[in-house]
């Protein structure tokens, strides 16, 4: 497929309802989601939190929320949601890792989320008291990966970092971690889940890793 030509743009409220649909189906893929939320794939109980989610972040002050929209087809291709950090401050609820004695939300495995949210808030302690920008979410459709898209909507970060001469950090799932590795990020620190607890003999289910990793502009 030619890459695809496209823009970035500022999300507007009327985009949540789609990139909530966006966002899950991004989700879709990783392994310790088919654990986590019970009577896999309970699609009321993930678009109701990603839909949560990204109303959430939508709302925050603190953040700045972009899209990549294809400019033939005007369909949304890209998802990218930055926040700023300061020291200390307390990471909103929408947050894996910002209350870790939160309640389970209905419909997982209150098991298995004390465990996510605990190395969530392991991953966060690596950057709890310094100044630099997080990324919440990034999401690009499958069919226009490994053209770019991707990368461009990280450099938007990398921008906003170089202009305040502070880091940009995130937390990156195993499935993304060579991609920000090939972009330049470090990893600070990581946590493991043995997911084998969660499922039945033999079913493949082995450790999911958790990376806190960093990138610093050039000083």
């Amino acid at each position: 497929m030619a890459a695809p030509n496209y823009s970035i743009l500022s999300v507007e409220e009327a985009d949540l309802p789609l990139l909530a649909k966006f966002v899950h189906a991004s989700k879709l893929r990783l392994s310790i989601n088919r654990l986590l939320f019970e009577d896999w794939p309970n699609e009321t109980i993930q678009m109701k939190m990603y839909t949560d989610a990204v109303t959430s972040g939508f709302k925050d002050p603190n953040t700045e929320c972009f899209k990549a929209v294809d400019t033939d087809s005007n369909e949304i291709i890209g998802y990218f949601v930055l926040a700023r950090k300061r020291p200390a401050q307390k990471l909103p609820e929408y947050e894996l890792g910002a209350n870790p004695d939160q309640e389970t939300p209905e419909g997982l495995n209150p098991s298995l989320f004390a465990e996510v949210m605990t190395a969530s808030a392991e991953i966060a302690k690596a950057t709890e008291n310094m100044d630099f920008f997080h990324l919440i979410y990034i999401c690009v459709e499958p069919r226009v990966q490994r053209h770019g898209v991707g990368a461009k909507l990280v450099q938007l970060g990398f921008d906003r970092a170089k202009a305040e001469n502070i880091p940009f950090a995130l937390g990156a799932e195993a499935p993304s971690h060579g991609f920000y590795v090939k972009l330049g990020f470090k990893e600070t620190t990581h946590a493991d889940i043995d997911l084998a607890k969660y499922a039945s003999a033999h079913s493949g289910f082995g450790v999911f890793r958790l990376n806190g990793m960093i990138w610093y502009p050039h000083y």
